[in-house]
């Protein structure tokens, strides 16, 4: 489904090539910013210059079919830098719980994500990267699940593991 932004940018092919320019230019420095208004003004002249130079065409200011292509094509590859990268669901379905002793590529990335808990958080357990659900990790699964205001239980089940990533994901806004 479309957002409304998506229609009027279909609807106004300038505006959509103003908005890709400003995003570019946030990626990139050295594009003059553009603010999308809907209107061939003078720094959206600037921008489409900039690339026509950068691409060695002729700096016309205007944009044609090329110049289009290029702007676009510039867009799609700053595109990786602007869009938040995509979760990794590795939670396995056939798993219900994870507990003492068990090992596996989960619980790396268990360990990873308290280890920066307790870097951020001084009063979180520190653990070691071993891949082995050891000592250390229930118990800082069993602080967290207490500051969490989940049953106490040690076991990393699956509603510990999603509030878990909830407040990892948050966490990472702010870094």
């Amino acid at each position: 489904m479309k957002s409304k932004l998506d229609a009027i940018k279909a609807a106004n092919p300038l505006l959509e090539i103003q908005f890709n320019l400003r995003d570019i230019s946030h990626v990139n420095p050295d594009v003059p910013k553009v603010f999308p208004t809907g209107k061939y003004d003078i720094g959206t002249q600037e921008a489409v210059r900039f690339f026509q130079k950068k691409n060695n065409i002729a700096e016309t200011g205007k944009i044609d079919f090329e110049t289009w292509n290029i702007i676009m094509n510039e867009y799609k590859n700053c595109m990786h830098c602007i869009n938040i990268p995509q979760s990794v669901y590795c939670y396995p379905k056939s798993i219900c719980e994870y507990r003492r002793d068990d090992d596996g590529s989960l619980i790396y990335i268990l360990q990873i994500i308290l280890k920066n808990y307790h870097r951020r958080y001084k009063n979180y357990v520190d653990v070691q990267l071993t891949g082995v659900y050891d000592e250390q990790t229930e118990k800082a699964i069993k602080q967290f699940q207490e500051y969490g205001n989940l049953p106490v239980t040690g076991t990393l089940d699956r509603q510990t593991w999603n509030l878990l990533n909830k407040i990892h994901n948050i966490c990472m806004l702010y870094e």
